[in-house]
């Protein structure tokens, strides 16, 4: 099984002013996530009484479609928030809240409304479809993945395989070979097939992925649920494929893609 670097990781999520949404840690059922908002992002009601504001942003989640709704005032750790020249999130003044997330969540999904003393409404909702996260490190597990290399060929063979939750669907892996020359990159999207459901687990698989012999590769993958798309990314950096197997034998192949699935 190919290892995650933020198992360990408290979960935050981030919402920059320029529009992103940046989960961070291992976001799971059970844990205590960190919310930081851009102010930036609703800046329309700033009213005030006597100088002191009145305003404020309250995020909105659920823990599953239709569920019940919570909301959270949003604090400023500073007291306020101050002018900004530019859209650097670290000049930022974040905005925060945490929230539980409890046992039998399916997944986070938020919204954000910003009002004051002078009644107006505005909201950060992407349109009213909210923002969801899922946990990708129980949607997605990973399983092996290898670089086989045929010395008497340019080329090798990239495969990976991971178990799912039944609701995943549409898996696929993009990849890079981070060892190809810069003015020549070697990069592609290729779909995993679907397996047996076994355990409470789909088995997705794909094998044979031409890449150039000697490949180190990089790789996340991308999966719908629900006909959303979600990606799993390893917190930014990526899943590596071990080092490449040179082998032609077919015999001896097989031994090394077995060898390297088990270490």
């Amino acid at each position: 099984m190919f290892r995650r670097t933020f198992e360990g990781n408290a979960p935050y999520v981030t919402f920059t002013k320029s529009w992103q949404q940046l989960p961070f840690g291992n976001l799971v059922p059970g844990r205590t996530v960190q919310i930081r908002y851009d102010a930036g992002r609703l800046p329309e009601e700033r009213s005030n009484y006597n100088g002191v504001p009145t305003w404020t942003i309250t995020a909105f989640y659920q823990f599953s479609p239709g569920g019940p709704v919570r909301g959270n005032q949003l604090e400023t750790p500073t007291g306020r928030v101050v002018s900004r020249i530019a859209d650097d999130p670290v000049e930022a003044t974040f905005m925060t809240t945490s929230i539980e997330i409890p046992d039998d969540a399916e997944e986070l999904i938020m919204w954000f409304m910003n009002t004051g003393r002078s009644g107006r409404q505005f909201w950060d909702s992407d349109y009213g479809a909210n923002y969801i996260f899922r946990f990708t490190s129980l949607d997605i597990q990973g399983e092996s993945a290898t670089v086989v290399s045929d010395p008497q060929t340019p080329y090798g063979g990239f495969q990976v395989s991971m178990t799912a939750l039944p609701e995943v669907e549409d898996v696929a892996v993009r990849f890079t070979v981070t060892n190809s020359p810069p003015d020549n990159p070697f990069a592609g999207s290729v779909p995993l097939d679907a397996g047996q459901l076994e355990n409470g687990r789909r088995f997705w698989e794909v094998a044979g992925v031409a890449v150039p012999r000697g490949a180190n590769v990089r790789f996340q993958f991308t999966y719908t649920v629900d006909g959303r798309t979600f990606t799993d990314d390893n917190d930014g950096t990526g899943f590596h494929a071990p080092k490449p197997l040179p082998t032609h034998d077919p015999r001896k192949y097989a031994e090394a893609v077995r060898a390297a699935t088990q270490d």
